[in-house]
């Protein structure tokens, strides 16, 4: 069996400009991101509205 776990990503649509894994998102924009990646763009006010989960791994 394989120790490695598969983190849950969820959709976020962003409020501002951010850089994700070196790309460049203007705000509106959605990406997919770890829930621990989420809580802190909430904390600087980067999400717009509710997460959605992610179809994908």
């Amino acid at each position: 069996m394989s120790a490695d776990k598969t983190v849950q990503l969820v959709e976020i649509e962003l409020a501002g400009e951010h850089t994700h894994q070196g790309r460049d998102y203007k705000a509106g924009d959605k990406i997919k991101v770890t829930p621990r990646q989420k809580a802190f763009l909430e904390e600087v006010k980067k999400v717009n509205g509710a997460a959605t989960p992610s179809k994908e791994a």
